[in-house]
């Protein structure tokens, strides 16, 4: 059994220097509004992944005034072994990354495990996987696979990088500066690693799916929900779906058929949520699809990943709040934060290790704390 053991944060976001011991099982880490919970999450998971789950700008991680951030984490990989990983960021300078004190390679290699742990998030932000752009849920999607296999992260970023420079071709051909010879190179570049893409992503998505399913039964009730992926182009009409919007490509300097075009249905009792889902539904079915990504990467990679959920607890009702407790406590390790210690039955608290965190300082909660 995998779990973190304990981090440590230098001069990320509001902590200065905040160190946390974790627990096997459920972690309640509680305080008022604005002391450091979401952003210890947000460490966990940078430690863990060597990226933020909330934003892709790494200079907002590092705390005001300062020149640097650092997060470094002790990983218990079970019968007595552990390993030691470090991210450290300092604003124009390369990430490192750091694993029992080497160097590690690429940043795709270590999002992918290297920790020794991989982690599920769940932020409020994240309800924008349903309700948002189809952007939104492409990323969902591809980060999970990312973190499975590296080499769909590279794919991936070699995918976005051929797309921007078709689209810059493009542009040229219709100010008239290149010749339409050329858009032939790059139609065949851009096939070739978005087949990998869809190919991963086909493979993916069955399991996913039925996962999701099964998760937002347990969450909202018996009707029916499901994701479905929707194509741009299917990989057996891709090569020539491209050479036929040749023109409308053109006109408009962009690249309008291809992975990076696709959407994920979210629909419920086959209506799409994205469209015409409720606030709550959304926030559920966002939920399901964490949960579900959580059962995916145990039955790809054979080890429960952490739990990171960041204020789950507070738009549930009793019976949805109970059924996740029961969830969180037969999982490996989970890491949830609250404000209100009330969410979680006394029994739940007994069982928990719980962190109160006050301007960014963490300490232990013993139940003679909570008794008085």
């Amino acid at each position: 059994m995998r779990y973190i053991e304990a981090i440590r944060l230098v001069n990320f976001r509001n902590c200065v220097d905040t160190s946390v011991t974790l627990s096997p099982g459920l972690n309640i880490v509680f305080g008022e509004n604005a002391q450091g919970k979401t952003n210890l999450l947000e460490g966990l998971a940078f430690a863990a992944s060597g990226s933020s789950p909330r934003t892709s700008n790494d200079s907002e991680v590092v705390r005001w005034g300062e020149e640097f951030a650092r997060v470094e984490m002790r990983v218990s990989l079970g019968s007595g072994g552990e390993r030691r990983v470090s991210v450290g960021y300092a604003p124009g300078q390369k990430k490192r990354l750091s694993v029992d004190g080497s160097p590690t390679g690429s940043l795709a290699e270590y999002a992918a495990g290297a920790a020794g742990i991989r982690v599920i998030t769940f932020f409020p932000d994240d309800i924008r996987i349903v309700k948002g752009a189809p952007s939104d849920r492409r990323e969902f999607l591809d980060a999970l696979l990312s973190t499975l296999k590296p080499s769909y992260s590279r794919a991936a970023s070699e995918y976005a990088k051929a797309v921007q420079q078709r689209n810059q071709l493009l542009r040229r051909i219709r100010d008239g500066l290149s010749s339409r010879k050329t858009l032939s190179t790059w139609d065949r570049k851009v096939v070739q690693l978005g087949r990998t893409l869809l190919k991963e992503r086909s493979e993916a998505f069955p399991a996913l799916a039925e996962h999701f399913t099964r998760s937002l039964r347990a969450l909202y009730g018996p009707e029916k929900a499901a994701v479905r992926y929707s194509y741009s182009a299917t990989p057996e009409e891709y090569a020539q779906a491209l050479r036929e919007a040749h023109e409308a490509d053109i006109e408009r300097g962009s690249t309008s058929v291809g992975p990076h075009r696709d959407d994920v249905e979210v629909l419920l009792g086959g209506v799409n949520l994205t469209t015409y889902g409720s606030q709550g539904q959304q926030r559920l079915a966002t939920l399901g699809l964490k949960l579900a990504a959580r059962e995916f990467v145990r039955e790809i990679a054979g080890e429960d990943p952490i739990l990171l959920f960041d204020d789950v607890m507070s738009e549930l009702d009793e019976s949805r709040r109970r059924y996740l407790s029961e969830y969180f406590l037969g999982s490996t390790q989970v890491v949830v934060s609250t404000t209100n210690l009330n969410y979680f039955e006394e029994g739940m608290i007994e069982r928990s290790r719980v962190v109160r965190l006050c301007g960014g300082k963490a300490s232990e909660v013993t139940r003679e704390d909570l008794s008085c």
